[in-house]
């Protein structure tokens, strides 16, 4: 009867310790899950970060807490998918990678924009999807998906934000694939929309307006050559951001 007695206090501290373990554990994932779930004022501050916002997002010195925002959006979204063993609507894989192509985690966002591209039949009617692919594409020297998925873009919303940088996209890849023809065309349509762009800025000094408006008739009318092109941006480029001017002639 003893050894009896001393087995169910053996088995009774056994199961208690067991049972502490359960809860630390499911208080664990609890926190877990808890410390990867978005507030309400994180879901809206990330409601407009799609890949139209690559390039113009900080992630640096003041920008550390946008980074540190992506991160924590890529942790939850994970998490749901994991959780729901990838059975999510597809929008959450085209989000997760906008997500990381903003944080520069170029792999992951190639993985995340495949799966939406395999479970979203239009797929190709998101403008920003295909913007986002394209750069992913782009970055990895894929010229050739990437040329076709911007192309895509301007096809599906020919008024897309980014188009400027498309443009300039295209016309380097059809450089480098030697469509000097096709390359020629992109830069001076970049040009010429740089200009008219310029051209709405208020308060804008009547001798600049006057040499924006000289070089705008040579772009449409096409008679500058790609050095002049080249050069015109360059200093457009230089006078918007306030720097010097390069001694050129």
């Amino acid at each position: 009867m003893k050894s009896c007695a001393v087995s169910l206090t053996t088995a009774a501290v056994a199961f208690g310790d067991e049972a502490k373990k359960m809860a630390e554990g499911k208080a664990s994932r609890e926190s877990e899950e808890e410390s990867v779930s978005l507030t309400v004022e994180e879901r809206e501050a990330l409601g407009g970060m799609d890949s139209r916002l690559f390039g113009f997002v900080r992630l640096h010195e003041d920008g550390a807490r946008t980074k540190t925002l992506l991160g924590k959006a890529v942790r939850c979204y994970e998490s749901l998918i994991l959780k729901a063993e990838g059975k999510v609507e597809s929008d959450f894989f085209c989000q997760l990678g906008h997500f990381n192509l903003l944080l520069e985690d170029y792999s992951k966002a190639l993985s995340a924009y495949q799966r939406y591209y395999s479970l979203q039949a239009d797929y190709w009617k998101n403008a920003a999807f295909l913007y986002g692919l394209g750069l992913v594409y782009f970055y990895y020297n894929a010229f050739h998906w990437a040329i076709k998925a911007f192309q895509d873009v301007l096809y599906v919303d020919p008024s897309f934000c980014r188009a400027k940088e498309i443009h300039l996209r295209l016309g380097l890849m059809f450089k480098v694939n030697t469509d000097y023809k096709s390359s020629l065309k992109r830069k001076y349509h970049s040009a010429k929309e740089a200009y008219e762009q310029l051209l709405q800025t208020e308060n804008l000094p009547a001798q600049v307006k006057a040499t924006v408006l000289q070089q705008l008739v040579c772009c449409i009318s096409s008679k500058i050559s790609l050095w002049m092109l080249y050069r015109h941006i360059f200093v457009l480029y230089n006078w918007t951001m306030g720097m010097p001017q390069p001694g050129w002639t």
